[in-house]
């Protein structure tokens, strides 16, 4: 076993930058007012992204700036509430009783409709080993809406038409 020593060294000052910075001499701000749009759908339990003119990419959740063409995207589009898993990965949580380390997945949704990729949570009673990309998965909205992307309790899967198909060609 190899083992690593740590060795501190001394900060050096190197140089500093005399001067004050304010907010307001900043010129690109985050403001939510542009978001408002978006929040007041959710709160409605629908899904709106927003599309860049340029490149016409959608994204969801929106962005300020196109990751695509880098342009400013401005028109809102509706989304439905079906999507499918464009890749995973499992997070590990103790189980109280047994003590063993249960893996749960964490899905990465491509909603219907749009371009760009949200990481959620997909329901707790799927098991690690049935998720698979290319899944087909609906939203579940919490009972009460806030306005705010933690108003989308969880992803369930829903009947995937390809697994039925594969099974009529065997």
């Amino acid at each position: 076993m190899v083992r690593l020593e740590y060795i501190k060294k001394e900060y050096e000052k190197t140089r500093q930058m005399p001067g004050k910075w304010y907010l307001t001499s900043c010129r690109y701000k985050f403001n939510i007012t542009r978001f408002q749009p978006f929040l007041s759908a959710l709160k409605e339990k629908r899904l709106i992204g927003l599309k860049c003119r340029s490149c016409n990419t959608v994204s969801f959740p929106p962005k300020l700036v196109c990751g695509k063409c880098l342009t400013r995207p401005d028109q809102w589009v509706s989304l439905r509430e079906t999507g499918i898993v464009a890749t995973f990965t499992a997070n590990y949580m103790k189980d109280e009783t047994t003590g063993e380390a249960n893996a749960f997945p964490v899905i990465a949704v491509r909603q219907d409709g749009a371009d760009t990729t949200y990481l959620t949570q997909l329901n707790p009673k799927v098991k690690f080993e049935d998720v698979y990309v290319g899944m087909p998965v609906k939203i579940k909205w919490k009972d009460n809406t806030e306005g705010n992307l933690n108003d989308i309790d969880y992803y369930d899967c829903i009947d995937d038409p390809t697994q039925k198909m594969d099974s009529l060609t065997k």
